[in-house]
């Protein structure tokens, strides 16, 4: 394809009272769009235009956005048409206001509704002005005969009166519904738009599409996680978010969310080569803090969907189901939406689900008492897949909305997710000790000796599954000595492959209070200051 950005020659035509400039021997024609796939902050866009008859003629695929990618723009014919060149037009002024999407016509019909109301109004208040002065013109002239019209003018007066009441109301109505029309319209006017021009030759009608990409588009998932903690069951709803501003109006259209994201890199790195070099020990006691921190970035991904699709009666139609398909391309999950949706593009956000997982949960009260004196509600969510993309997590535990939290599911997977705090589990701290060891003369060691010891009580009418973690001290040099002590034993030792965590696990009666303890016993050259981190 051959892409050519000269204008092509114009021709003057007036339709429908708007003046339209076409190519010579062109077609002109709404185009349709066949489909629309959303990525992150961006869109990829198919349109078609038929071509009717025979021979050369040129299709123009209008009023598109200015924010179009050119260089993304491909033309594919269907059946047996040659394809000659391309020409890609921004237009502006009276061309580009010409471009008036289709959701204006209810707000036209508004409008024309509220300009007849205004217009009554208008001369319903000159004839309460009319009737004013005739009322001054009788008293001057005619005063001896205003008693015999008196009667008359008031009744002409209040009815006039009544109408004008009645024509407010009427019109600040009409106000009100224009005002929801706008609100709701897909019609905009663009002080730009793109025009693409496609010069053809066929012999029978056929079909061209015309692909591209336009900037300003996106997607993101969000999520409602509902448990019972009586049933432990745990419902997942996963939805997604769609808005746009790229200039165009997308009005019901076949719509697909990819789980790609355009922005990021597409080709690896190459490996770094050190070169070695001997340099002194203050150079290498500095370039030990400056070294550079990796970041990893999060892959976006995101799910599919599963609704009931609950049939009327036997005598009626059956419902739309509105399950989506979901389809892996290598690593790539595309959303395929059932139904067709209008995106307006003003920047409003339509949010429609995309999944729904339900499973029964294993429940346990986690708690930290040496960063807080609570326990929190964790689930579990053996449910959960790697294609869920990362989003904000609305929770509820027992019908009751206790905060926000972060889907993210290699954290969920391994912590669970957390419903917030549990105000009958009581956590108390019974020993706090730090005691630093004597060094004499003599001593080559001096020691310090940890001691913590919390309470956890139960006041639930039912047992529960309690997970306390805490933290030993991790010796980095050979010539520092830990001896750990629990009461009673641990679980867990480097909880969660995390050196130093530990964890106990164990179920807590009803009513019922269990003490855990710890001591560390911390031993080092006593020449040597102790560095805690």
């Amino acid at each position: 394809m051959q892409l050519s950005l000269s204008p092509l020659p114009l021709l003057g035509i007036v339709a429908s009272g708007l003046t339209l400039w076409i190519p010579i021997n062109a077609q002109a024609a709404n185009s349709s769009i066949e489909q629309i796939t959303i990525y992150q902050g961006l869109a990829s866009v198919t349109r078609t235009l038929p071509i009717n008859g025979s021979g050369e003629q040129t299709l123009i695929f209008s009023c598109l956005s200015p924010s179009i990618e050119t260089d993304s723009i491909s033309v594919q014919a269907l059946g047996n048409v040659n394809v000659g060149e391309v020409s890609i037009q921004t237009l502006s002024g009276e061309q580009a206001a010409q471009c008036q999407y289709q959701g204006a016509a209810n707000v036209q019909n508004q409008q024309s509704n509220l300009a007849n109301i205004s217009a009554e109004l208008e001369a319903a208040r000159l004839t309460k002005a009319y009737l004013q002065n005739l009322t001054k013109v009788t008293q001057i002239n005619t005063t001896g005969t205003l008693a015999n019209n008196a009667h008359d003018l008031e009744t002409q007066a209040a009815s006039i009166n009544k109408k004008i009441i009645e024509l407010q109301k009427r019109e600040a109505r009409a106000k009100d519904d224009l005002n929801q029309l706008v609100a709701g319209s897909t019609s905009s006017v663009q002080n730009n738009v793109t025009q693409v021009s496609v010069r053809t030759a066929s012999r029978t009608p056929s079909t061209v599409k015309l692909h591209y990409q336009v900037r300003g588009a996106s997607w993101e998932p969000t999520y409602q996680a509902r448990l019972n903690t009586d049933s432990q069951q745990l419902n997942i709803t996963a939805s997604a978010i769609i808005a746009q501003q790229t200039g165009e109006n997308w009005n019901n259209v076949p719509v697909v969310l990819s789980t790609v994201n355009p922005n990021q890199t597409t080709t690896s790195q190459l490996p770094r080569v050190e070169h070695l070099s001997l340099y002194e020990a203050q150079q290498a006691k500095l370039a030990r803090y400056a070294q550079p921190m990796m970041e990893m970035e999060a892959t976006p991904v995101v799910m599919v969907s599963a609704n009931d699709n609950y049939g009327g009666a036997e005598h009626m139609p059956p419902l739309p189901s509105f399950i989506v398909s979901s389809q892996n391309k290598n690593g790539v999950t595309e959303y395929r939406l059932p139904q067709r949706v209008t995106i307006p593009s003003d920047g409003r956000r339509i949010q429609t689900v995309i999944d729904e997982q339900s499973g029964i949960s294993k429940l346990w009260l986690r708690s930290t008492p040496s960063v807080e004196a609570a326990a929190y509600w964790y689930a579990s969510a053996p449910f959960l897949t790697p294609a869920w993309a990362d989003g904000s997590l609305q929770l509820y535990r027992d019908d009751n909305y206790v905060g926000q939290s972060r889907y993210s599911y290699q954290n969920l997977k391994e912590q669970g997710i957390g419903f917030g705090v549990d105000p009958s589990l009581l956590v108390k701290q019974l020993t706090d000790e730090n005691k630093q060891g004597d060094k004499g003369v003599f001593n080559r060691q001096q020691t310090k000796t940890i001691t913590q010891a919390y309470q956890f009580t139960n006041q639930h009418n039912r047992s529960v599954r309690l997970q306390v973690l805490s933290a030993e001290p991790v010796s980095r040099d050979d010539n520092i000595k830990v001896t750990a002590t629990h009461t009673p034993a641990i679980s867990i030792k480097d909880w969660n492959n995390d050196k130093g965590i530990v964890a106990w696990e164990f179920d807590l009666p009803s009513k019922q209070a269990q003490v855990l303890q710890s001591t560390y016993q911390i031993s080092y050259p006593a020449d040597k200051k102790l560095n805690t981190n």
